[in-house]
């Protein structure tokens, strides 16, 4: 009798388990200091530190609070091709229910974005979107975003087209409830803006700006993806005198919560 009553308690028990929640997963990638450049030549000013402060969001509480071992931070002589290339194998640990972050910030050419280590002689060594979009596609997560303050970024929505084929590309087997979002600093044709004014670049400024609950438009103490762009994009365009227009494009909800206060 007892070991029944054991066992019965046993299922009660598991049944009462809470359930798994679900884990975000973020590479982040800030390059100023390029290996074969100089200030005087194009080296950046912002971006690492731009960078740094998204990996300082994720780990708030209103970015979910991220364990160091979920984020691969890389900066500076860091960001390589190849470590780039093995921190984005950090997604397939992410399971069905869970999110997976890229952000990028530094120089960013048509169709790839530009490691540390690039050969500016023959463009060896470029990070492409389609290797992006192919670390995704190998990952489970319910919700992949990609966030890029590049120039040119917008190209990531290019060249296969449409964007079924975009969609298809990032994720296999797409479920009504899965969000493929790409949050970009600016059109295909666009440069992306540092500003000392901001200490930043303009795009990662108010994004994390709007993050942080300035989106936070109704004031339910959620930042909807819709609710980001309504915050962003004005400003940015206000910023850099209509120079610079962000894209966000993917398959998403509107209702779609990237910050929680």
């Amino acid at each position: 009798m007892l070991a029944y009553l054991m066992s019965c308690l046993g299922i009660l028990l598991a049944g009462l388990a809470p359930t798994p929640q679900p884990q975000t997963y973020a590479v982040v990638v800030g390059i100023s200091d390029y290996k074969e450049l100089t200030s005087r030549n194009g080296d950046l000013r912002y971006a690492d530190r731009d960078a740094r402060q998204v990996v300082s969001f994720l780990q708030s509480r209103s970015g979910g609070l991220l364990p160091a071992s979920h984020i691969r931070f890389l900066t500076n002589q860091q960001a390589t091709y190849a470590n780039i290339r093995q921190a984005l194998t950090l997604f397939k640990q992410a399971q069905a229910g869970d999110r997976v972050i890229f952000y990028f910030s530094g120089h960013g050419l048509p169709s790839s974005f530009v490691p540390y280590d690039v050969r500016l002689d023959n463009q060896q060594g470029l990070l492409t979107h389609q290797a992006i979009k192919e670390a995704f596609r190998q990952s489970e997560a319910a919700t992949k975003l990609c966030i890029a303050d590049a120039c040119l970024s917008g190209s990531m929505t290019q060249p296969q087209t449409s964007q079924r084929n975009l969609l298809k590309t990032v994720g296999s087997s797409l479920s009504d409830d899965t969000n493929v979002a790409m949050i970009l600093a600016s059109r295909s044709t666009q440069s992306a803006v540092e500003t000392g004014r901001l200490a930043g670049g303009a795009f990662t400024y108010y994004l994390l700006k709007g993050l942080h609950g300035h989106a936070d438009l109704d004031k339910n103490k959620i930042v909807t993806i819709r609710e980001l762009h309504a915050y962003v994009s004005p400003r940015v365009r206000q910023e850099t005198r209509g120079h610079q227009t962000p894209i966000f494009y993917g398959r998403f909800s509107d209702d779609l919560g990237l910050a929680y206060l």
